[in-house]
């Protein structure tokens, strides 16, 4: 049995995604949000991670109950994916 273990680009970019998504989980946690509370995303950053959220955003959108993500984040919580700097803003979805 012979396995690739090659990873194209199409799995980076799933990888950094999840990546992405467990940053917002953590930042959603320090931030004091129900498991339940639905969110409005901003992100900003390095240009890997935010093309890794585009591409994924449906997963990335689910996973955290974001109701809208907008990728020009200027301030926001600094977190560390992958060697790369993500900036994650986080506001309650008004009702």
């Amino acid at each position: 049995v012979a396995l690739a273990l090659d990873l194209d680009d199409k799995l980076i970019r799933e990888g950094l995604a999840r990546e992405v998504v467990r940053a917002v989980q953590n930042a959603r946690k320090e931030a004091g949000f129900e498991i339940s509370d639905r969110i409005a995303l901003s992100l900003g950053g390095d240009d890997e991670l935010l093309a890794a959220a585009r591409a994924h955003s449906e997963y990335l959108c689910g996973e955290t109950l974001a109701e809208t993500v907008d990728y020009a984040a200027e301030q926001g919580e600094q977190a560390l994916v992958d060697g790369r700097q993500l900036r994650i803003s986080i506001a309650p979805l008004e009702v």
